[in-house]
């Protein structure tokens, strides 16, 4: 069908589609449209893929492939997740309160530019939400490399911009670019877990994917993006709106805290996305085939199984351990192929030594027909 044809919902929903995320987290459109309506399974997921539809020929518009925004929108521990962090206190001196707008150069600037491809960015900001200052200040004795000393005197004092899917190279031009404003007092790595990563999960909203030189920013119908009036044009970047009903499920970065046990709603529209048959999965029991149990044993993923302690175990155990984490994960990269499986990722956290923790992807298959769920893949 060609990008303005009408559609058929049987032929909508009998098409392989693949989603990379579903996102309710600091959005409470979703669960508000489907308590409000009272909708079922089967029309929340009709009306999700008719908006998946939509939106994939909102971004084609603009030149812009759905599937080149796997890497903004999608955890990978190759890649960095940076907050910036600046003190408001200091930023709201020279700038009569409008500390946001007076750091954005510094950390605009400092954006990845198109060199191989098309480079892709989420980017949230705000302030972190009331917390008791010593809570706060001892997450980020734990998690931030210090540019100046900073002491927290209340927890909305710090004003933070969280970027993802950066390279080494390009979080060092980053956090030394936002290095060259007086506010900036620190950076923190987010990539794994940390308590500081959870306060800032439940704190930041999504401003922006960055799609090359464009910023795609979700904005109300007939709204205009860039309300916050950010210096991107400046730096050579061009706001560019998405209306936010598409915006905020599909294109929203939900930071991966795994401390705010407030997945739930996530994963239960990425399931009823997936198929409505799914959708009251909250802790799936997970099987694996003989087959399957004895590859990952024997083949190329059983480096990632010794590493997250689960060599050791026979297969009915081994199929305990990997439904409780699941149970506890975050859902990914939903999809229906062109063979009629169902599959989904689960992002899990598995603690390692010494408190440490390392994020593992485990790859499942949904059967509709005995709602059963099966491991696939673990790396």
């Amino acid at each position: 069908m060609t990008a303005d044809s009408p559609t058929m919902w049987e032929e909508l929903l009998a098409g392989p589609f693949n989603i990379h995320s579903v996102t309710t987290h600091n959005n409470l459109l979703l669960a508000a449209m489907r308590d409000r309506f009272n909708l079922t399974d089967e029309a929340f997921h009709r009306m999700m893929r008719a908006d998946h539809l939509r939106l994939t020929r909102t971004l084609d518009k603009l030149g812009v492939a759905y599937s080149s925004l796997a890497k903004a929108l999608m955890p990978d521990h190759r890649r960095r997740e940076i907050a910036l962090l600046f003190d408001s206190a200091v930023a709201s001196l020279s700038s009569n309160g409008f500390y946001g707008i007076d750091v954005a150069e510094a950390w605009i600037s400092g954006l990845p530019r198109p060199r191989k491809g098309v480079p892709v960015n989420s980017i949230l900001r705000g302030d972190l939400l009331h917390a008791p200052a010593d809570k706060v200040q001892a997450a980020m004795e734990r998690s931030v490399v210090y540019h100046q000393p900073f002491t927290v005197t209340y927890a909305q004092q710090v004003y933070c911009v969280y970027v993802t899917n950066l390279s080494e190279e390009q979080a060092k031009a980053l956090t030394s670019s936002a290095a060259e404003h007086p506010a900036y007092f620190g950076y923190a790595d987010c990539t794994g877990r940390s308590t500081l990563k959870a306060h800032l999960g439940l704190s930041l909203m999504n401003s922006g994917l960055r799609v090359g030189d464009m910023i795609l920013e979700g904005v109300p119908v007939d709204g205009v993006p860039n309300g916050a009036r950010l210096p991107f044009d400046a730096a050579g970047f061009t706001p560019t709106a998405v209306i936010d009903s598409l915006f905020l499920p599909f294109l929203g970065y939900r930071i991966n805290s795994h401390l705010t046990g407030q997945n739930r709603e996530d994963n239960r529209s990425a399931l009823t996305m997936l198929s409505p048959d799914a959708a009251h999965l909250e802790s799936p029991v997970i099987w694996m085939s003989q087959g399957r149990y004895g590859y990952l044993q024997d083949g190329k993923h059983r480096d990632s199984m010794e590493q997250a302690g689960l060599l050791h175990l026979n297969q009915p155990a081994l199929e305990v351990a990997v439904s409780k984490l699941v149970a506890q994960g975050y859902l990914y990269n939903l999809r229906l192929d062109t063979y009629g499986n169902l599959l989904y990722k689960a992002l899990v956290d598995v603690e390692v030594e010494d408190g440490r923790y390392r994020t593992f992807t485990i790859g499942l298959r949904f059967n509709p027909e005995d709602k059963r769920v099966e491991l696939m893949t673990f790396f």
